[in-house]
């Protein structure tokens, strides 16, 4: 089964690289003002392969990235991909490192390396919903749908939570 899946992920996730609003300008910023991109992903580094270098070819190129490959498949919510970016980009103490993700085990993956978290609630995947119909939605439906996944991320112990990736620069 496992490997029928992954299969099947490896064949649709080309389809599945567009860069989400505001990251590449997010990080652009982040970069001028010195500060690094690590990435952690649930993602083998197969599928990464693909992803990465059609994000680059968009404009997102993270300095370094870690897939559950390289810590022994133990994935999140382990901080283990973390302390990999962070030795990699020579970082050493985790009170100047944020774990910025869009999904639960995102939040659990910083609060267990012992990082300020933030969850990102629109494309996420928390939210469940595409960008088309996030964005059909009534602004009512998008404020209910907002406030479930803000507590969501809370209750997995996110510091902050912000409605999309530009909401980071405010904590920097």
């Amino acid at each position: 089964m496992y490997q029928l899946s992954e299969k099947k992920i490896l064949e649709n996730v080309p389809r599945f690289t567009d860069v989400k609003p505001y990251v590449t300008e997010t990080v652009e910023t982040l970069r001028g003002m010195g500060i690094k991109i690590g990435s952690t992903t649930g993602y083998t580094d197969e599928m990464m392969e693909i992803v990465a270098a059609a994000a680059a070819t968009k404009g997102y190129k993270p300095d370094c990235w870690f897939s559950p490959d390289s810590v022994d498949r133990k994935g999140r919510p382990n901080p283990y991909m973390i302390f990999r970016n962070m030795q990699f980009l020579g970082l050493t103490d985790v009170r100047r490192v944020m774990k910025v993700g869009d999904t639960v085990s995102d939040i659990r993956e910083g609060k267990n390396a012992g990082l300020f978290t933030v969850g990102v609630i629109e494309g996420s995947s928390a939210m469940g919903l595409s960008r088309e119909e996030f964005k059909a939605l009534s602004p009512k439906e998008k404020e209910e749908r907002s406030r479930k996944v803000t507590q969501m991320y809370l209750e997995a112990g996110a510091d902050a939570v912000v409605t999309d990736i530009r909401g980071v620069l405010e904590y920097i």
